[in-house]
């Protein structure tokens, strides 16, 4: 995908992955929407990117869309959006103490927000007179890859954020939309907090945000017939895609993809 001169969105944009995107997305020529539940720290990466920061709680779907529709109005248009936006929340990772609130506070940023998202990308996209290659990602984890024990619910958002990005790339490429998700490993962002000595003490390596980047690059150099992939990052080693075994069966001729309508 060409960058110069495209224009991007990146929610959780004002830190970590978010933060260091936008910076070397703007490097690369793009102008950048930069969408954070801070609206401040948002305004501040923007300033120094030559962007505009917006103020966005990504579980609200109206929120979602007046930031799409806020980047069309200053832009004129939209070439990716990155769904950036996770946290995780204080509990034991034993389900039986899980307090309710918290549970709907996870899911809604990390799933619900990604939700929104896509569909506020698409309509936006969508919109807009002139084709081209665009593209969705979003940020899923390898939690969403494989069991994560200390906090199950994180890995059902980061699950269901890996299905619906597989989901929606044949249904969007036919529009010259691709779609994929970057899972990273454990990375240096607000969603590991001040636990990274504990981490590392116990062997795992941290990654810098920038090197989640450079999954996020890889992804948008792909060639079109990769669209629904997950690209996997971790520490030490370059980008790669999973592979996912097939479920063959007579349920697979229900499975094709959708026209819009």
């Amino acid at each position: 995908m060409k960058l110069a001169g495209r224009i991007a969105l990146i929610t959780g944009g004002a830190s970590g992955i978010g933060r260091a995107t936008a910076v070397r997305l703007a490097a690369e020529g793009m102008r950048v929407c930069v969408v954070d539940i801070d609206g401040d720290a948002a305004s501040q990466v923007a300033r120094a990117i030559g962007g505009i920061g917006l103020s966005c709680d990504v579980t609200d779907h109206e929120q979602v869309d007046a930031a799409f529709a806020s980047c069309l109005h200053s832009f004129g248009g939209l070439d990716l959006a990155f769904l950036n936006a996770g946290i995780t929340i204080h509990w034991t990772g034993d389900i039986g103490s899980l307090d309710l609130a918290q549970y709907r506070r996870s899911v809604g940023v990390n799933l619900d927000g990604v939700v929104f998202g896509v569909r506020a990308a698409v309509r936006a996209m969508r919109s807009l007179e002139h084709e081209s290659d665009r593209a969705i990602l979003a940020t899923a984890s390898l939690a969403g890859l494989m069991p994560w024990h200390p906090d199950p619910v994180y890995s059902l958002g980061k699950h269901g954020v890996v299905g619906l990005m597989r989901s929606i790339a044949p249904n969007l490429a036919a529009e010259g939309i691709v779609a994929h998700t970057i899972c990273p490993g454990i990375t240096e962002t607000g969603v590991l907090g001040d636990r990274r000595p504990l981490v590392e003490r116990i062997g795992v390596p941290v990654m810098e945000p920038d090197a989640i980047v450079d999954g996020v690059l890889t992804a948008l150099n792909a060639p079109v017939e990769a669209a629904g992939s997950c690209w996997v990052v971790q520490h030490g080693k370059a980008p790669w895609t999973m592979d996912f075994t097939a479920v063959e069966g007579p349920d697979s001729r229900l499975n094709v993809p959708v026209r819009p309508r």
